[in-house]
């Protein structure tokens, strides 16, 4: 049996980030707390698509309030691939950023790329997704 959950660690031995399928909601749970590299994030990326290719998931939960340092890119998902999340089912992608940041404005989705939305809030976030599903 697969496993729904992925847990990394940086060198220091503190964990980093969490990735969680939700299986009532079809979604993936990302929490990203400390520090990582672009390496490590990377590293992510490839585990969040393993998960997304072994369970069916419609959206992503994004929450970096505790991540403190990373390259600044991460935000955007650079180093992801927007069309493969898309090809693989994500539809709808939520960020929950720190209260002292800026929140950018939204991200419409095109027929190959996820609509992205910014909270302050994990239940503001988890409310927006909701109602996407219900459409």
């Amino acid at each position: 049996m697969k496993r729904s959950f992925k847990h990394y660690w940086n060198s220091l031995g503190q964990r980093y980030c969490t990735i969680r399928y939700l299986e009532t909601r079809k979604m993936i749970s990302i929490i990203w707390k400390g520090t990582a590299t672009r390496e490590s994030i990377r590293e992510v990326a490839q585990g969040l698509s393993e998960l997304i290719r072994d369970f069916p998931c419609g959206s992503i939960l994004n929450d970096v309030q505790e991540f403190h340092q990373g390259p600044a890119d991460y935000l955007m998902w650079s180093d992801w691939n927007m069309e493969g999340l898309r090809e693989a089912g994500i539809q709808f992608i939520a960020y929950v950023l720190p209260p002292q940041d800026p929140i950018p404005e939204p991200i419409e989705g095109k027929s190959l790329t996820p609509d992205v939305r910014f909270f302050r809030h994990t239940m503001d976030a988890v409310e927006w997704l909701n109602k996407q599903h219900q459409h």
